[in-house]
């Protein structure tokens, strides 16, 4: 549940309003993305105990090799395009608030390195990282918040009459960041204790946190939300105690470990994903493969200072988040489960 939740929660701290200042639809529209995210992990819930011991590139290379291999290569292929976005994304974060502090594409390069290594050594490491990073965040965010509640007032936010199409963009824009979805198939086999208590528990944590941190941004930064590149990031800079001036360096080491976290997994996603589907290559050859992909394409990017991730690039990772997250495990739910199912 943590290494779900630590995954989802990096875009949740870049929260921008859609758009002014209006509470109302961003709430609704949070809360309906939920209730369709849970909905949408049902089938991969009831995959599980039909095959509690296979994710779902075993399970489709099993029932068919070729289609099989297609699978797993659009994991992987999936997995590049989240790296990707989140390495243009995190150096765009460093170019906007540390511009002194090192060029951005050595700060890319740099948490591309280490999570390459974390994913190397498994998924054990990877949680291991995703604890002490919940930890960090956890105790970073409640200073943040009681230092920042003396300074929030009402009257910095619109109440409005919530618009369909405020609300649909929203839904939108916030499924097009849960790339975890597709995430499940693969990683139940690892959960240890049972799926639907992991993915449930993940989603309800990111809801409460996504309320927390939609609402303190709008009760505190008012119309300089309508500016602002980090509006989370930017309450450090309000945030004030006796010992520190500012928290907004406080929180940069938690805005490390969440995009190191998240890399990691999604490294480690890819290499299981093709070395399942091309067994007589090593697992490592993928990571490396993928590694290098996501990397140099995302430098290049970086490099060149082209932050954006155009409609068409959050097109494609929402059709793949339905695509492998939701219909293919629809698909084997109605095959036979194993003879060994045991949980």
């Amino acid at each position: 549940m943590i290494i779900l939740f630590i995954s989802r929660i990096f875009y949740t701290m870049t929260f921008v309003p859609f758009m002014y200042n209006d509470i109302t639809s961003q709430i609704i529209g949070f809360s309906v993305t939920t209730a369709l995210e849970c909905l949408m992990v049902i089938p991969v819930i009831i995959l599980y105990k039909k095959h509690p011991d296979k994710n779902i590139c075993q399970v489709a290379y099993e029932k068919s090799k070729i289609f099989g291999i297609l699978v797993c290569i659009a994991f992987a292929f999936a997995a590049i395009l989240v790296l990707n976005r989140l390495f243009r994304y995190f150096g765009y974060f460093m170019f906007v608030n540390f511009p002194d502090l090192l060029p951005p594409w050595i700060v890319v390069s740099a948490i591309a390195l280490v999570s390459f290594y974390a994913a190397f050594q498994g998924i054990e490491a990877i949680a291991r990282s995703s604890a002490i990073g919940f930890g960090f965040f956890v105790l970073s965010f409640v200073i943040v918040l009681v230092v920042i509640l003396p300074k929030t007032s009402y009257s910095n936010v619109i109440y409005t009459y919530p618009q369909i199409d405020d609300i649909s963009h929203e839904v939108y824009y916030e499924l097009s960041k849960s790339s975890e979805l597709f995430l499940f198939p693969i990683l139940y086999p690892y959960a240890k204790e049972k799926a639907g208590k992991s993915i449930y528990g993940a989603i309800a944590l990111k809801l409460i946190f996504v309320y927390v941190i939609t609402c303190i941004c709008m009760l505190t930064l008012g119309s300089y939300l309508n500016i602002s590149k980090f509006p989370f990031f930017d309450l450090g800079s309000y945030a004030e105690t006796f010992l520190i001036e500012r928290l907004d360096a406080f929180l940069l080491p938690a805005w490390i470990l969440l995009a190191f976290i998240k890399a990691a997994l999604f490294m480690f996603i890819g290499k299981i994903a093709l070395s399942t589907g091309f067994k007589n290559i090593k697992s490592n050859v993928f990571l490396g493969i993928i590694g290098v992909i996501s990397t140099g394409f995302s430098i290049v990017s970086v490099w060149k200072q082209n932050w954006n991730v155009n409609t068409f690039d959050i097109f494609i990772i929402t059709v793949l988040i339905f695509a492998l997250g939701v219909i293919l495990p629809l698909i084997y739910c109605f095959g036979k489960g194993d003879k060994n199912e045991t949980k």
